[in-house]
């Protein structure tokens, strides 16, 4: 059986950030993932924002920047939204992927493929994994929102989700490449957005829905197709699964073990963003461990701790939208109201959301345009 200092379930985004900061740190470190390839399947559409794109510094194919925000209320009226300094990197996901596997790699760490392992036990000061034949110091669950390191471990599971479908085009005309497109339906997403990004080669349209709904991919196209042509649009590709909107979920940690990522909850209740707490709390998660191994540390959760968001304002926008949605004549009278515009600026343009002092010094000066 092998002996590994730190091993790491799923090669997502804070699995891949843990392992190259782990394995930077001079500790052998595996990253077992079930997929066959990084970035196949993907579960999300892949969207940096700006705190993210920092911290990558993604290669210049595998991204393009977009400047602002458009939303859409129901009867099709749109205002545009933008932020000094602020813009988002849409991505060729899989690709990013891909090169986030090889970093970690180029920094030291293993990662096997085709590895869908759901069995652990503990062994004194150290977790045995038989399926792959590794023993480890330390272990991370970075194994999506269903996690069986979680369950294995007695830790906290996600219980609230939404359910998002995607769908991905060649040729849709009439898009504005400088916008994310995100739609106010309270019929077709109850408890979340539509959305049309205009990617890398391709337009992904979107929706999530809080369940027990069902995302209506094909009612919400149907919709959208009076305001974009459709008539050369070629479908390429779909995607879509659970995105937990609970937020941290209470206990993500236990001797020699931790959840990151959407096993932990780390991801914004309200506007579903995960890839910029994965990459931040994964990193500093490999420093804290590998700090732990060396004895440095008598606790690496402890280290991260004044780092998890608490997302105390997201959770209770997220209780509001579930249990006290508007109707879509409502969205189409708020999206014309400056407070709406404002709280709205808020919440796309700044990862600390309606706490952020400066967010609002930017906002209140910033000029809107309303079509």
């Amino acid at each position: 059986m092998e002996q590994h200092d730190v091993t790491i379930i799923g090669a997502g985004f804070a699995g891949l950030a843990c392992a190259r900061k782990a394995a930077q740190q001079g500790r052998k470190t595996v990253v077992l993932e079930r997929k066959a390839c990084p970035g196949a399947n993907m579960r999300t559409t892949g969207i940096l924002v700006k705190e993210a794109a920092d911290l990558l510094h993604l290669p210049a194919h595998l991204g393009r920047t977009i400047s602002g925000v458009r939303l859409y209320s129901p009867n099709g009226k749109w205002i545009d939204l933008t932020s000094p300094g602020y813009s988002f990197v849409a991505t060729d996901t899989p690709g990013m992927m891909r090169w986030l596997a090889q970093q970690a790699e180029s920094a030291g760490a293993e990662i096997r493929l085709s590895q869908n392992v759901s069995q652990f036990r503990k062994e004194h000061d150290a977790v045995v994994l038989p399926e792959a034949s590794v023993r480890t110091r330390f272990l991370v669950g970075c194994d999506g929102a269903r996690s069986n390191v979680a369950r294995a471990f007695g830790l906290s599971e996600n219980r609230d989700f939404l359910i998002g479908a995607e769908a991905e085009y060649e040729g849709i005309q009439g898009l504005d490449p400088d916008r994310l497109h995100v739609f106010l339906d309270s019929a077709l997403a109850p408890g979340y957005i539509g959305w049309i990004v205009p990617g890398v080669g391709i337009s992904q349209v979107g929706l999530a829905v809080r369940r027990p709904h069902q995302p209506d991919l094909a009612a919400f196209e149907q919709k959208i197709r009076c305001l974009f042509d459709f008539s050369s649009a070629k479908l390429v590709g779909r995607r879509g699964g659970l995105i937990p909107c609970g937020g941290v979920v209470k206990h993500w940690h236990t001797d020699g073990v931790m959840l990151l990522g959407d096993a932990a909850g780390m991801v914004s209740p309200l506007t579903a963003g995960g890839i910029f707490p994965s990459l931040q709390l994964g990193a500093e998660a490999g420093l804290a461990i590998s700090r732990f191994l060396t004895g440095e540390l008598a606790d690496p959760a402890a280290e991260l701790r004044a780092m998890v968001p608490r997302y105390a304002m997201k959770n209770l926008l997220r209780w509001s939208m579930d249990h006290l949605a508007l109707p879509n004549f409502l969205y189409d009278l708020a999206l014309e109201n400056p407070l709406f515009q404002r709280i709205a600026q808020v919440l796309f343009f700044h990862h600390r959301g309606l706490f952020c002092k400066q967010a609002w010094k930017e906002i209140m000066h910033l000029q809107k345009s309303f079509t």
